[in-house]
């Protein structure tokens, strides 16, 4: 064995050492598969074909390259030519000539009709094309700068790879051939075209830039294949074999030769026997070059340690006599440069540290095979194999997923002109961390079309599940955030953002890679950006799964956050296939949630966007739409600001509606009664609500009904910042009664009724995407006073003004809401109450003039189909130094809410809650919920220890006379001190 160390030669130690522990590249790292590898410039690519027809042939595994310009403006022969060369052996190079002028950016029409046949050309090529891409502006002078000439460039590059790629998946793109200059290499490399190239191709230049430029592309973009174009053509063909060689000494992949327009055989004789000789996996070889020629080159070939070896002879030198560094070489033999015929060479001389021999008759380059003592012969080379193919296995770099992903969806975009279908959107609003939701779904005809959006009818409204009879839909504020400056997986070549690779992972029973973005720097001036995942499968780099949160939000709407989930399609038929190139991959499927500051509340807006009844490419999809847009729908329409209602001029025309009217004004009127009054109260009157009060921004309503008065405004981007804030007003003409429980009877000597009313300062702040922090200061009154039943000789509360300070977090995602919560309350001069010898009045305890609640609550809904809905919240509320006006109640009103419980009533220090629920609808006809509550309340005052107390409701909604929205509230307490029924009745109508 220390024989074999010994004698074992340096250069193979080297390669071993290279295979097994050095970075192993994919297939386009690596270069093509040969080395050295040439090709031929023509001008017109139907030339070499004869000459590639007669022998040696070309076998399928040899490559020859064959390079000529395509301008894009006559790619209909490009099919035939291509198909020629490919036929003949060679392997087609495209170099595909823009012309679109300078400043790329704003010759947009130009270059998307450049791109597309760019895109043609590559699937009229066939398997396995190289492209190059070539710039030629038409209004290219000189003088240009060359930073902007470095950025155009760079641009049209990425947008023409993607395109081509997107054509044709297995396609190669090179640059055009750059000057040999570092700085200008590292100035294109900025723009980020590395993922978007399998190749650079350098032009001729003296061996020190090339040197010093391909130098820089190892730092820039380590193992890419480097391409030499052009050389000239040398007097004797021969010569090409010498060239090549050099060339890939010093680092080129590929070694382009400008061809002579009278190309023949002979002339291409030597470039293919070039092709069949050294193709395969070669690797130049230094150590075992040949001392004895003028210049020499080794190249050993990985699967079977063998050489080949390509030597300049010295002017008409009529042998040559050489000697390799390496004893355990063995068989040699020539090969004729211009017929591929092999001879053996005899009468080799073999040393310690040597192998010699002489070759007659050289010629001006000598092409050698030189084998190798066979690797079974040496001791511990067993098992080799297998270390090099576990040592080759790597990571695809996210750049190249990008690449690909971006591809697949530009081939995608480009058979994908149009499609419709039927959009149904519902949003599902929710508040604070109950279970009571609201839920809008908009439903209809859905037409997009590529560049230029989509338009969408609104045919069918729902409220809870109840179709909306009207002939009219009434048109929403459209709450959405402002548009992102820039998609991240839109292909638009910036650097907005950065990428990482997570991992791999299973999604729908597809295997992906796990991409995760982000904006590359902090988002200023409004722009808004996004953050998130990409799902990118590994068969075909199509999207499987995407989510995306909008950072950088200014304005009311806090978050918003979106899952794509792709669903692969027929092309024929739309219906659900396979996940196949051949498909189409929609996200027929979006689910998000938005968070949206109204009245400095964090109100959840959950949206599930669904299509169905896809038609794809489909003939009629202009004159369906145009009868939609001719229809009296409410209709809206994306555009570069968002969504905006497409609305009819006097002509009948639909116009894009810029402005829109924020505010709404509603009838508003019902009847509240639980046994807390002495008579069911009648509410009725105007709410006025606006998002946008006369321009100002800030949201406002005012709900007068009667005895009741609510009024709000709210400011959701103070002085541009993220804080929100407002002020609220609540009075309540109509008194209370306020009844006391003891040991499981009312105590109505101590019934007293009270009136209140109180204006509150709010002022908010996001906490990152999906939470908020609210503070709160509130100014109470109430007014206490005696019922008929009250004792004559009860001592009635003093008359109060509260103070109370409250701090409140709260965290949603995903549909789950997370609360907790704590406030201070100063009373302005609590004195003794109650009645005489009671424990209330003669042990008034001064400490309660100052109490404290908190509060942590979790709440979520689940949509099931067919507008059903189970809801589930569990809540904890607790206290210090309360009293019984201070302590928790559980009617209507109350801070935990019972079905069936009258406010006033029941009072606890402390109680855990849970409320469940079950909704489903009736025909479109009727919505009906079903709820249980339950709470285990405590107080010892009153004797509570854990009581339980349940509650049974009903609450319903259903569209009744004058498309008024009619909604019903009904309890009935099942278990506890309470026995009682509550019933809340309201009516909406909405005004125009």
């Amino acid at each position: 064995m220390r024989h074999f160390i010994r004698r074992f030669p340096r250069s193979l130690s080297l390669l071993l050492l290279t295979a097994v522990l050095g970075p192993a590249g994919s297939a386009l790292a690596q270069g093509p598969p040969c080395k050295p590898c040439a090709g031929i410039l023509v001008d017109d690519p139907r030339g070499p074909v004869t000459g590639l027809e007669t022998e040696p042939r070309l076998a399928d595994e040899e490559r020859l390259y064959v390079a000529w310009p395509v301008a894009l403006d006559e790619v209909d022969d490009v099919a035939a030519e291509a198909s020629a060369l490919r036929e003949a052996g060679a392997r087609p190079w495209l170099r595909l000539i823009f012309r679109t002028p300078r400043p790329v950016t704003e010759n947009a029409a130009r270059l998307g009709q450049e791109l597309e046949r760019a895109a043609e050309v590559a699937r009229a090529a066939g398997t396995g094309s190289h492209f190059q891409i070539l710039w030629q502006p038409d209004n290219d002078a000189g003088g240009a700068d060359a930073t902007a000439a470095t950025a155009d460039y760079a641009f049209l590059l990425k947008r023409a790879s993607v395109a081509v790629a997107g054509a044709a998946d297995d396609s190669i793109v090179v640059t055009a051939a750059l000057a040999a200059d570092p700085e200008a290499l590292s100035a294109l490399y900025a723009e980020d075209v590395a993922a978007y190239v399998q190749g650079v191709a350098l032009a001729p230049a003296p061996k020190a830039d090339l040197d010093a430029a391909l130098a820089r592309l190892a730092e820039l973009d380590p193992g890419k294949p480097v391409v030499l174009d052009a050389a000239p053509w040398p007097q004797d063909p021969r010569l090409t074999l010498s060239e090549a060689a050099r060339w890939a000494a010093q680092g080129f992949s590929l070694s382009f030769f400008k061809a002579p327009s009278a190309l023949t055989a002979a002339d291409l004789a030597p470039l293919k026997v070039l092709a069949r000789e050294f193709q395969g996996d070669l690797s130049l070889d230094p150590y075992s070059k040949p001392e004895g020629g003028e210049e020499a080159w080794s190249f050993v070939r990985g699967e079977d340690l063998q050489l080949r070896v390509v030597v300049r002879a010295p002017q008409d030198s009529g042998e040559l006599d050489l000697s390799f560094p390496d004893s355990q070489l063995t068989r040699p033999s020539k090969v004729d440069p211009e017929t591929g015929e092999t001879y053996d060479i005899f009468g080799q001389q073999r040393s310690a540290d040597a192998f010699k021999l002489r070759v007659d008759d050289p010629g001006p380059v000598a092409l050698l095979r030189v084998e190798r003592m066979s690797a079974e012969e040496i001791e511990g080379l067993e098992g080799l194999e297998e270390k090099v193919t576990v040592a080759g296995e790597r990571q695809i770099p996210v750049e190249e997923i990008l690449r690909r992903l971006q591809a697949f969806q530009d081939a995608q975009d480009r058979r994908l002109d149009h499609y419709q279908a039927i959009n149904t959107m519902h949003l599902r609003f929710a508040s604070g961390a109950g279970v009571q939701n609201f839920e809008a779904s908009l439903e209809g005809p859905f037409f997009f079309a590529r560049g230029k959006g989509f338009d969408w009818a609104w045919q069918t409204l729902y409220f809870n599940g109840v179709r909306w009879r009207g002939k009219e839909l009434p048109e929403f504020p459209l709450l959405q955030p402002e548009k992102a400056a820039a998609l991240p997986l839109e292909i638009n070549f910036s650097k907005e953002y950065s990428y990482r690779l997570r991992g791999s992972d299973t999604v729908d029973g597809r295997a992906c890679w796990v991409v995760d973005f982000s904006p590359a720097g902090e988002t200023t001036g409004g722009r808004t950006l996004y953050q998130g995942t990409v799902w990118v499968d590994k068969e075909h780099f199509g999207p499987v799964r995407t989510r995306a949160l909008q950072v950088g939000l200014e304005g009311e709407v806090l978050s918003n956050e979106e899952t794509f989930y792709f669903t692969p399609v027929t092309p024929d038929t739309g219906t659900a296939s396979d996940w196949t190139p051949e498909s189409f991959w929609l996200p027929l499927r979006v689910v998000g949630q938005q968070l949206v500051s109204v009245l400095n509340a964090s109100i959840l807006i959950e949206k599930e966007t669904v299509l169905t009844a896809l038609e794809l490419n489909g003939p009629e999809f202009e004159s369906r739409r145009e009868a939609v847009l001719a229809s009296d729908s409410t209709m809206v329409r994306d555009t570069d600001k968002g969504l905006r209602y497409l609305v009819k001029d006097e002509a009948g025309e639909r116009q894009v509606q810029e402005g829109f009217d924020p505010s709404r004004r509603f009838v508003a009127a019902g009847v509240l009664w639980d046994e807390s009054f002495d008579y069911p109260l009648p509410l009725g009157g105007i709410d006025f609500f606006s998002f946008d009060y006369r321009g100002t921004g800030k949201q406002v309503n005012l709900l007068f009904a009667g005895a009741l008065l609510v009024g709000n405004i709210a400011d959701p981007d103070v002085f541009g910042s993220k804080w929100d804030a407002g002020a609220n007003v609540f009075a309540l003409a109509v008194a209370g009664s306020d009844t006391p429980y003891q040991d499981g009877e009312e105590v109505l000597p101590e019934k007293i009724e009270s009136r209140p009313a109180n204006v509150s300062l709010f002022l908010g702040h996001p906490l990152g995407s999906f939470g908020k922090l609210d503070l709160t200061y509130t100014l109470g009154y109430v007014d206490y006073g005696t019922s008929d039943d009250t004792a004559d000789d009860f001592v009635v509360p003093k008359d109060q003004f509260t103070h109370t300070f409250r701090l409140e977090t709260s965290f949603t995602r995903n549909g789950y809401r997370l609360v907790a919560g704590a406030e201070e309350t100063m009373r302005s001069d609590w004195q003794p109450w109650g009645r005489p010898g009671s424990a209330t009045l003669d042990a008034f305890d001064p400490d309660t003039e100052q109490f404290t609640l908190w509060n942590f609550g979790a709440a979520k809904s689940w949509w099931l189909p067919k507008f059903q809905k189970v809801g589930l919240e569990v809540e904890y509320r607790d206290g210090r130094n309360l009293d019984r006006f201070s302590k928790y109640q559980f009617g209507y009103f109350s801070s935990i809410r019972v079905h069936g419980y009258q406010s006033d009533k029941v009072r606890a220090s402390s109680a855990y809650a849970t409320h469940l629920t079950y909704g489903f609808e009736f025909g479109e006809q009727f919505r009906l919920e079903l709820v249980g509550d339950a709470a285990w309340a405590t107080d010892d005052e009153t004797g509570l220890d854990n009581e339980f107390l349940g509650g049974v409701g009903i609450t319903g909604n259903f569209i009744g006379p004058w498309n008024t929205l009619v909604n019903l509230d009904l309890g009935v307490a099942v278990a506890g001190p309470d026995d009682g029924v509550s019933v809340f009745v309201t009516f909406l109508k909405l005004l125009k």
